[in-house]
């Protein structure tokens, strides 16, 4: 099993174009995973920020499934 490489929020955020505060956010409300290595140290996996990026995108029908707007067709 390989070790995949652990990021800071800067490298990652270098590589998919999002701010190192962009990235702590995601980080602070938990929407994107992280290692914690100590209290003031933790870093990020590509395989983490993929996983977020599944779930955070969005077609546009999901939208409109969710606010009732769209009606089931029998």
């Amino acid at each position: 099993m390989s070790q995949e490489k652990l990021l800071s929020p800067k490298e990652l955020g270098a590589l998919v174009g999002l701010s190192t505060a962009q990235i702590r956010a995601l980080m602070n409300d938990g929407r994107l995973e992280f290692v914690e290595i100590t209290p003031k140290t933790r870093l990020l996996t590509m395989t983490g920020w993929e996983r977020f990026q599944k779930r955070a995108t969005k077609l546009r029908g999901d939208e409109r499934e969710r606010d009732g707007s769209v009606s089931s067709m029998n």
